[in-house]
């Protein structure tokens, strides 16, 4: 599928009044993007838009712009990309600074993800489009029946699953344990939640250590243990698999991200019966940052407009339609107090506490290699084929090694 797109997009006639947006999500928000396009044009006659649509999986995204970016290509103008994405692009020349095209009011409008993500040696090469976090959605109508409230800690958690699956017979908490992107997210929000880490301010690795050991052995042991989730979770669940199983009424708390919610009101089954609460804690709340952002290609021969379609598509009245229809999450700090948009979205308010203390993935020009070697030995863990001291021990060897061989670079 990466493949087809990427010779599409070498071998498409590029038009000159023809901004090409490059964008990956799931079909209600490319339906809803194309409307956003439409409005742009009938503001902007002098300006047409050409989606090129990839895939959804992000894996298959990367590689699109690995090949499509790497070959400095022209045809691609404005880019929709991963929070993770953006050192990487940056670093390797492939993203052009918008400082120049930004007014300083403009940027004191978004949340402050944007100085701790977009802007590299000083330079500011993304805007953020989605402020996306991990957050709980729960079974207000189960908890209700059996005199819960939403868990604090994960020890409450585990608790209320095993006493509302003895008499409902459904799994306690799903998420996202396969061997992916996702896997990295929901790692980083345990060990934050137990003050754990990766990699430190100064940079040194940190990972071998007895706090991120606990955490290992805990998301081995809801599994095989405790029996809260599913036995197929460390093989086969993803955001939208374990959504599904969510909505299909096969689980009681669900770790997923913002998009969720608008889903859920709109399946008569859970409308008016999921509820939305902060990640459960060991010693403080975490919840990953894993947003989408808008950048211009720093090839594109059309720069000018390819900035204004960004201005539009982050604007203020444009980022309250995405929250109204989309349930995204606005990057736009005053739509937070919007109580349109608060009736819409009830869970805001835990989405814009988060934001303050949330849990970022390292903002380095290597991250992919980061990621492969924190995948690979924690889906091992949780399939049982190692312990989580060696896996730790294996990490910390091989994250050293990365890192050294990048500062010599």
């Amino acid at each position: 599928m990466a493949g087809a797109w990427i010779a599409y997009t070498f071998s498409r006639t590029s038009k000159t009044d023809e901004v090409v947006f490059s964008i990956g999500a799931g079909t209600e928000e490319i339906r809803f993007v194309k409307k956003l396009i439409e409005r742009f044009e009938g503001e902007n006659p002098a300006t047409k838009v050409a989606l090129n649509v990839l895939p959804a999986p992000t894996d298959q995204q990367h590689h699109y712009y690995l090949t499509t970016l790497g070959a400095k290509s022209p045809d691609i103008d404005v880019v929709r990309i991963d929070t993770i994405w953006i050192a990487e692009f940056a670093s390797a020349g492939w993203l052009e600074p918008l400082d120049d095209y930004i007014t300083a009011e403009n940027r004191a409008s978004f949340i402050p993800i944007l100085e701790k993500i977009d802007v590299g040696d000083n330079d500011l090469y993304a805007l953020p489009w989605d402020a996306n976090i991990g957050l709980l959605y729960y079974r207000k109508d189960l908890l209700e029946k059996y005199r819960e409230k939403p868990p604090d800690t994960w020890e409450e958690l585990i608790s209320i699953c095993k006493k509302i699956s003895r008499s409902e017979h459904i799994y306690g908490y799903l998420w996202q344990g396969k061997q992916y992107e996702g896997l990295v997210c929901n790692f980083l929000e345990f060990i934050g939640s137990n003050n754990g880490g990766i990699i430190d301010a100064d940079g040194n690795v940190i990972i071998n250590s007895p706090h991120n050991k606990k955490i290992l052995d805990f998301m081995h042991d809801v599994i095989w243990k405790h029996r809260i989730s599913p036995p197929n979770t460390h093989s086969e669940l993803m955001e939208e698999s374990s959504r599904h199983l969510f909505q299909q009424g096969k689980g009681i708390f669900l770790r997923n991200w913002t998009y969720v919610w608008d889903l859920c009101q709109k399946d008569p089954f859970l409308k008016n019966n999921v509820g939305v609460s902060p990640l459960p804690k060991f010693v403080r709340e975490s919840s990953v940052y894993g947003g989408w952002h808008l950048a211009i290609n720093a090839y594109s021969k059309k720069k000018e407009k390819a900035w204004q379609l960004i201005e539009f598509l982050t604007s203020h009245e444009t980022q309250r339609e995405l929250a109204m229809n989309l349930s995204w999450a606005p990057t736009k700090s005053l739509l937070y107090k919007d109580p349109e948009i608060l009736q819409q979205l009830p869970f805001l308010p835990v989405v814009e506490r988060s934001l303050e203390g949330v849990h970022m993935r390292p903002t380095l020009p290597y991250y992919p290699w980061i990621s492969d070697i924190l995948q690979k030995h924690i889906s091992r863990v949780l399939s049982g084929q190692t312990s989580s001291q060696e896996a730790l021990e294996d990490m910390q060897k091989r994250l050293v090694e990365v890192h050294n061989e990048f500062s010599r670079k």
